[in-house]
């Protein structure tokens, strides 16, 4: 043998043995599915074709001249290999779309192996006619048996005439039967395409489609097509087509298993198949070099030189596992680091899930890599909704709306017991009148995929079978149960997110209301030449239900409030913005001050429930007459104290607002001199405590103010702030603390 049929037939070994090995992983990897078992088929007999080819180029050379190899049985079970032909039909069949499961007799599709099955018959059992007849020919005796064998002989040996005849044209019947078979089959192939509706399937199966149809044209070119035609082909066109053929055959479908899992095999012989190949390039790189460097050294040295070769093959050896590897390595990265390598899948997923909050964008993720990894149909979910406090079925592409769940759904508790991913069937026995199940059968869902932090169940997803029609197998099932996983952190994360959000809305919220509230305040206290004001206010929150205001009346006197609604926060706020605004409407009407009273109440008692009360004080300051004439609905008794140090406390009015309908309120009047001083405050300053239990009191507030009556309000104000800040350090301060502080001013003189 010369070293090109060295490379020869050391390639027809690859590439017949990436073949076996492809057919045997593929029917190994999962025997029950018809296309794996079709494939698996029609690439073992399609690994006998280069296998034959191999063999028959190391047996022809040493077979005896007067025996010619090609005569040999073992030449003609080269034959056996045609059965990829049928083999090829039968896969056009069930791939891309598979035909056979509308048939009603399957079993009949075997019948097209039987042309091939006789042929084979044809060429290993009659391919020496003259034999076959000298064993017919019997010779003419007497008796019994004679009468019968001689009619038997003599039909025999016109069967075995006929089959003379047949094997004469053998070879051009046949290759017009593998034509017609050929051009069927690439016919069903590129058919089955067109019917594909499924992007992701199309797309997988566009590599494998178009190399195998383009090998076997290339194969019928070849060798198909010249062989009817009686056309002559030299081994130079026969042999470049042959390997062609079988690049394209095998490239097709390696790079569809490997790249876009073709089949659904699994990532552990799609891995193996890669360290065949990497392997498989090494060695043929090996046998190049070691024919090279054996013509160099001989060249060279004018001799073989067996030890240089030896030391050749040694290092050879040392350097085939790490130059394997790292072979292996790069075709890996090549070919199976994508969406079909798990590992590679589930690294990408856990980069994208950490740095997405929002569970819009969470569930698209999820969801596109489904599909593209695992091919999945449709994938659904349930989840908890923290504000309606049930499970809610969220919207998809097939249902528009979302169906609420009663969180004591019976088939909600099966989940719960799920620790990993399950089929739906494991939970038949929660299934009973659950209107989870029905609406999960509704949308034909196959698979669960619990969600459970340590405490809580989040929900699940529920998945649909795969649009490529195989099931999921145990590694799917692993790979779904790191994704759910992930998918609990992220939402929890995304929960957390949204909380924060909320929080984060909340507070600009609040703290635009604080803003209205204090739009709502009086900017400063009225000047005038009677009488001195100081006012402030300290909402135990953003915002309040504390307030007071100063409003002018047409007469020239001064109107001042004094209020504090029950609660706190936004609830309180709103109610005395209403009150204020009652209150200031009705001055507007120039009513008395008991008619104002009585008709804030009316208000506030038909607008809000009855947990909803206020406390108020309104009173009217004439300068000129220096009169105080007022109404206190409920609230804390202001002090007036006097400039000698006597105090009195301003209680007439009547019950709290809103508490109770058609209440009437009495009015009454004082008349303030120099130096004398209001003490307006709410509860929060009165009820602060200390942490032994213990009230700052209405007995501090009067003593603090009466000992400080000669300060100015704002002193007044700040001193008893801080002293109540001594008292009490609670931070933030447990209720509204609001103070006004009127003073008449020494020397202002009567109107």
């Amino acid at each position: 043998m010369n070293f090109t049929q060295i490379i020869l037939t050391a390639g027809y070994f690859v590439f017949g043995g990436i073949f076996l090995f492809l057919a045997f992983s593929i029917i190994r990897d999962s025997f029950s599915a018809r296309l794996n078992r079709v494939t698996g088929l029609m690439l073992f007999f399609a690994a006998l074709g280069p296998i034959f080819l191999a063999f028959g180029e190391i047996v022809k050379p040493n077979v005896a001249a007067d025996a010619p190899f090609e005569e040999s049985i073992l030449y003609n079970l080269l034959y056996i290999w045609e059965l990829f032909f049928p083999a090829l039909l039968l896969f056009s069949w069930v791939f891309p779309v598979d035909r056979l499961s509308g048939m009603k007799r399957v079993k009949l599709r075997y019948l097209i192996f039987l042309p091939h099955i006789f042929h084979v018959i044809l060429v290993v059992f009659f391919n020496n006619p003259e034999k076959i007849l000298s064993i017919l020919d019997i010779e003419s005796g007497e008796g019994f048996l004679s009468i019968i064998l001689e009619p038997l002989t003599y039909l025999l040996k016109w069967i075995v005439l006929g089959f003379t005849l047949l094997l004469s044209s053998e070879s051009t019947l046949f290759s017009l039967i593998n034509l017609i078979y050929c051009v069927v089959a690439v016919y069903f192939i590129i058919k089955g395409r067109a019917l594909i509706t499924n992007a992701e399937i199309k797309s997988q199966s566009s590599i494998m489609i178009w190399g195998i149809s383009l090998a076997v044209i290339t194969y019928t070119v070849g060798f198909l097509i010249p062989q009817v035609l009686s056309i002559e082909m030299t081994a130079t066109i026969q042999t470049p087509a042959l390997i062609l053929t079988l690049i394209l055959g095998t490239g097709s479908v390696v790079w569809s298993v490997v790249t876009h899992k073709f089949l659904d095999i699994t990532v552990l012989v799609r891995q193996s198949l890669v360290y065949t190949l990497s392997s498989a390039i090494l060695v043929g790189i090996y046998i190049l070099l070691v024919g090279q460097v054996d013509k160099l050294i001989s060249s060279f040295l004018g001799e073989k030189t067996t030890i240089i070769n030896i030391a050749f093959i040694v290092v050879a050896l040392i350097l085939f596992q790490p130059i394997n590897v790292q072979l292996d390595n790069l075709i890996k990265r090549f070919f199976i680091k994508g969406r079909t390598d798990y590992r590679h899948v589930m690294e990408q997923l856990s980069r994208s899930l950490i740095s997405v909050l929002e569970f819009d964008q969470l569930k698209d993720i999820i969801e596109k890599t489904l599909r593209s990894s695992l091919l999945t149909d449709r994938v659904y979910f349930v989840l908890f909704d923290d504000r309606l406090s049930e499970y809610v079925l969220q919207p998809s592409e097939d249902y528009s709306r979302r169906v609420i769940i009663n969180r004591e759904d019976y088939f909600l508790g099966g989940v719960n017991q799920l620790e990993n991913p399950a089929f739906i069937d494991r939970l038949t026995l929660y299934t009973k009148n659950s209107p989870l199940y029905d609406e999960l059968q509704k949308r034909q869902t196959r698979l669960i995929l619990p969600l459970k932090d340590a405490d809580h169940l989040l929900g699940f997803l529920a998945l649909t079978d795969k649009i490529s029609g195989f099931k999921y197998n145990a590694e799917d099932i692993t790979m779904l149960g790191v994704i759910t996983n992930q998918l609990v952190t992220a939402l929890t994360n995304s929960r957390l997110y949204q909380d924060s959000l909320e929080k984060q809305r909340l507070s600009e919220e609040m703290n635009m209301a604080r803003q209205i509230q204090l739009d709502l305040l009086p900017k400063s206290p009225p000047v005038s030449d009677t009488i001195h004001i100081s006012a402030c206010s300290h909402p135990s929150r953003t915002i309040g239900g504390d307030f007071y205001d100063f409003i002018p009346r047409r007469d020239g006197s001064v109107g001042m409030v004094i209020a504090d609604a029950s609660g706190k926060g936004l609830p309180a706020a709103l109610m005395v913005t209403q009150i204020q605004a009652i209150l200031r409407s009705e001055i507007g009407n120039s009513n008395d001050i008991s008619l104002i009273m009585q008709n804030i109440n009316q208000y506030v008692f038909e607008m809000t429930s009855a947990e909803k009360f206020a406390t108020l004080f309104y009173g009217e300051f004439n300068p000129k007459s220096r009169e105080f004439k007022y109404s206190n609905a409920g609230h804390n008794y202001p002090i007036l104290v006097r400039a000698d140090g006597s105090y009195e406390f301003l209680s007439a009015g009547g019950l709290l607002i809103g508490a109770f309908q058609g209440i009437k309120y009495e009015d009454e009047s004082v008349k303030m001199g120099e130096d004398d001083l209001m003490f307006f405050y709410t509860d929060g300053l009165s009820e602060a405590m200390n942490e032994n239990g213990e009230e700052y009191g209405e007995q501090r507030i009067i003593d603090y103010v009466t000992r400080n009556r000669h300060l100015t309000p704002d002193k007044i104000s700040e001193g008893i702030l801080a002293d109540k800040k001594g008292f009490d350090s609670t931070d933030p301060p447990r209720d509204d603390t609001t103070l006004i502080v009127l003073k008449v001013k020494k020397g202002a003189r009567l109107g």
